[in-house]
């Protein structure tokens, strides 16, 4: 059977089979400490938000444990809207993202069916044990989010970024100093509710081992390690340690902000995903060209562009053009100049032809035309 396969992944529990340096999570494979990095990205506002509607549910939490049975009338629904509301914003990150959404959303409206609800506030019946256990770890899952993402970020900044290199030797020394030092713990102690799945080097786990299919070779069995959590706090610690173990860590991304996974001893300073400052480029494309740049002010491509673009202004300057077409010239010639940067063969045969101004106002007013704009 393929790896990952007849997992447990709900809010309540979550299952991760350990292969080599990938972890499977409902079948998909991911780089051990995938997981871990991409809590990272969740922002204070979005925690906040998170934190509200976890705080919105905890407010009908007293009112659960009544045997009237009037309580489904006043509370039930209510009490589904906040727990659905809720639901659907944790599903918008990693790994609520993965998991089942429509049997989650099952489990929930049979939980607060109007057949069940006799069942549910029933005195210490197994009904009632496991729905207070899921309001309680719906509750507490912002909560987890938040403390492991401060945690993660002052270990990565403080910690990671000052490496020499991004290997397992280099990670555990970072490791040991970060969560033995007195200003981490007490950084987590100063957060809200701290008390509340606080971050932990020991996470909880049960773990056996299942027969699965080697994804390199599909007629291959192999052992592999299936670990249960009952917390996600426990799972996503165990992500962290288990990845830095295979010298997997985060890594903020100078261009973008977000982190991102490295998996190998090299230290990037740029992810893959798409650059903000230039959405045709990804970050990783932006900030070589950026670095290119500086390293190369006399480079030709940057010598003819800045010839070509001091003239379009003079020409401007001199009323030859006007603005419209200094505007969409200028942007033409500069994405001119990236595409010669990024192709060598066209920056050899055809940057120089298409730089002459000539070429240059004739593709700009096609432009213009094409966005209806009239040149004066």
């Amino acid at each position: 059977m393929p790896m990952g396969i007849r997992q447990t992944n709900n809010f309540l529990h979550s299952t991760l089979d350990v292969w080599h340096n990938q972890v499977f999570f409902n079948e998909e494979a991911y780089p051990a400490g995938y997981f871990a990095a991409s809590v990272l990205n969740i922002s204070m506002d979005e925690i906040n938000s998170l934190m509200e509607k976890s705080g919105a549910l905890l407010e009908l939490a007293p009112l659960l444990m009544s045997e009237d049975p009037q309580l489904y009338n006043r509370v039930w629904l209510e009490l589904r809207h906040r727990m659905i509301t809720l639901a659907e914003a944790l599903w918008q990150y990693e790994p609520f993202s993965h998991t089942d959404r429509g049997a989650e959303q099952r489990l929930i409206d049979t939980l607060l069916s109007k057949e069940y609800f006799p069942r549910i506030i029933t005195s210490d019946s197994r009904e009632q044990d496991f729905f207070m256990g899921y309001i309680s770890a719906l509750i507490q899952l912002p909560h987890a989010l938040y403390h492991f993402m401060a945690a993660g970020r002052f270990f990565e900044l403080d910690y990671l970024r000052r490496l020499k290199r991004r290997d397992e030797s280099y990670f555990v020394t970072a490791a040991h100093d970060c969560f033995n030092s007195d200003l981490f713990w007490q950084e987590m102690k100063s957060l809200a509710n701290p008390q509340m799945e606080p971050f932990t080097l020991t996470p909880q786990l049960r773990s056996s081992y299942v027969f699965a299919q080697n994804p390199k070779r599909e007629k291959e069995m192999v052992f592999v390690q299936r670990i249960f959590f009952d917390s996600y706090m426990d799972m996503l610690c165990f992500d962290l340690l288990n990845g830095l173990h295979h010298g997997h860590a985060p890594n903020q991304c100078q261009c973008c902000g977000k982190y991102f996974l490295t998996t190998n001893a090299r230290t990037p300073k740029y992810c893959d995903g798409i650059a903000p400052q230039d959405p045709r480029l990804t970050c990783r494309q932006y900030g070589a060209q950026q670095g290119h740049k500086e390293k190369n002010k006399n480079h030709p491509v940057y010598a003819l562009f800045r010839t070509q673009t001091n003239t379009i202004r003079k020409h401007a300057e001199r009323g030859k053009i006007d603005e419209a077409l200094r505007t969409e010239a200028l942007k033409t010639a500069a994405e001119l100049r990236d595409k010669a940067l990024m192709d060598n063969a066209y920056a050899e045969d055809g940057y120089k032809r298409d730089m002459e101004l000539d070429a240059v106002y004739d593709s700009a007013r096609k432009r213009l035309a094409q966005k209806g704009t009239t040149l004066s």
